[in-house]
């Protein structure tokens, strides 16, 4: 029989419960081209920060879109890095939208290449 080495608490069954129906509750709208496209793009500056910042980038969020935005030319290596990020998240999207991408090792090497060029 399993045994788990962890419990589930009773507020952390109602935090998985209330994430849950708030998924139900927005998988269940729908969102005009105009909101969905903002919503996209909010995500990848948090996840652009988010990700870049685990390894060590030390930019700001606001720095983050302000890069995103205005994507200069002539970049420090920590913006590089988020524009690279960026670019690597939009390309993936593309190709899941085109229902072209296959999820495998090739697939993670190019993403890994294109962070790193």
């Amino acid at each position: 029989m399993f045994k788990p080495k962890y419990t589930i608490s009773n507020r952390l069954l109602s935090n998985i419960i209330r994430i849950t129906e708030i998924i139900t509750d927005f998988n269940s709208r729908n969102f005009s081209g105009v909101v969905l496209a903002e919503l996209e793009k909010r995500a990848r500056e948090i996840s652009a920060f988010s990700s870049t910042s685990i390894e060590g980038n030390p930019l700001p969020l606001t720095d983050v879109k302000r890069i995103l935005k205005n994507k200069p030319e002539h970049v420090r290596d920590s913006e590089k890095e988020v524009l690279n990020y960026n670019k690597a998240l939009i390309e993936l999207n593309d190709s899941i939208r085109n229902k072209k991408q296959i999820f495998d090792l090739l697939l993670i090497l190019k993403i890994q290449k294109n962070n790193h060029t």
